[in-house]
């Protein structure tokens, strides 16, 4: 079991660039040149989620940083069999999700979940119909292909 090898991924970083733009009251306080997008290649544990998102405080995304030599503090790591699966309009949640859980303070650290998710994301998707565990389903929503934003329920200020 050798470790994986990761790639820069253009492709979440230009799914990231539109969501900033298209839902700024949202993510639009993340800077993206602080943000790694890798894809990963070769062993993984047979349970990996698609994707996983860190910032500095978790050493295997401060070693991918410092293997690529960045200044960057958060690191979103895509595993390409897995990611190359999945539905478009999935990636684009995922990757929602994941710029949502960057703090705004843009420390490196992550947001903490809601209860069981961002309380936001899961009252979106039980008002439309697909129930809290969203993402074990298919046919979700496009954050992008729709001509306006989806009516998401901006959060309150926190404190993260």
């Amino acid at each position: 079991m050798s470790d994986p090898d990761f790639l820069e991924s253009e492709e979440c970083l230009n799914i990231a660039q539109k969501l900033v733009e298209k839902y700024y009251p949202f993510i639009g306080y993340v800077d993206l040149n602080l943000v790694h997008f890798v894809e990963m290649d070769g062993y993984k544990s047979k349970n990996s989620p698609a994707y996983v998102m860190s910032g500095i405080t978790q050493s295997w995304a401060r070693d991918i940083l410092k293997q690529f030599g960045s200044n960057k503090v958060y690191c979103f790591g895509v595993w390409s069999d897995l990611w190359s699966d999945l539905e478009q309009s999935k990636k684009e949640w995922f990757i929602f999700r994941a710029l949502y859980s960057i703090s705004p303070s843009l420390d490196g650290k992550i947001r903490s979940f809601d209860v069981q998710d961002y309380g936001f994301i899961t009252e979106y998707f039980v008002r439309a119909g697909f129930g809290p565990y969203w993402i074990h389903k298919d046919g979700l929503p496009s954050l992008l292909d729709s001509k306006g934003t989806l009516p998401l329920i901006l959060p309150m200020d926190d404190d993260d």
